[in-house]
């Protein structure tokens, strides 16, 4: 039986599948990240046992906590071992064009391992990169702020705090 939770503020999506599929996808930021993370350390524990004959691991984060980054790294060791075991291994890390510590944190990943990475740059969405002016309900302060950055107030909860006065900014 596989895994599959889905993407909340401070876990990403994960969908870890006996038929090879492993993806994690989103932002891990969870301050309990045993809690989240061992159960999937202890699902690849027992799927390397008997895996399937090509395992890939498709990794997309926006954000991780340094703690998430060992489990990501066990994960590796992990994939690694089936490498060594002769079955067919692919790990791709996608990360968002310009995020240059998602893409450092890949290849920081890859150098502690044997397995080679395919790193992936993937296009932000247009609205993603649109900007929107909103005030603070609080302060009555101003800003001007991109999209994805709106997207990350609201998603953390802190939507409700501004009053969104235009959008669609070039």
């Amino acid at each position: 039986m596989g895994i599959l939770i889905d993407k909340t503020a401070d876990c990403p999506y994960v969908n870890f599948s006996e038929n090879g599929q492993l993806e994690i996808e989103g932002r891990s930021i969870t301050e309990d990240v045993f809690s989240f993370w061992q159960p999937l350390i202890d699902w690849i524990a027992v799927y390397i046992k008997t895996p399937a004959e090509k395992t890939v691991l498709n990794v997309y984060l926006e954000y991780s906590n340094s703690s998430t980054n060992k489990y990501l790294n066990e994960i590796l060791k992990h994939v690694e071992s089936l490498k060594k075991k002769g079955k067919e291994v692919q790990i791709i890390w996608r990360y968002e064009e310009d995020d240059e510590s998602i893409l450092m944190l890949g290849q920081d990943l890859q150098a502690l391992t044997t397995i080679s990475m395919e790193f992936v740059e993937v296009e932000v969405e247009k609205n993603k990169t649109r900007k929107i002016k909103i005030k603070s309900k609080k302060s009555g302060n101003e800003a001007t702020i991109t999209y994805k950055y709106w997207e990350a107030i609201v998603r953390n909860g802190h939507g409700e705090e501004y009053v969104v006065l235009e959008e669609n900014l070039g």
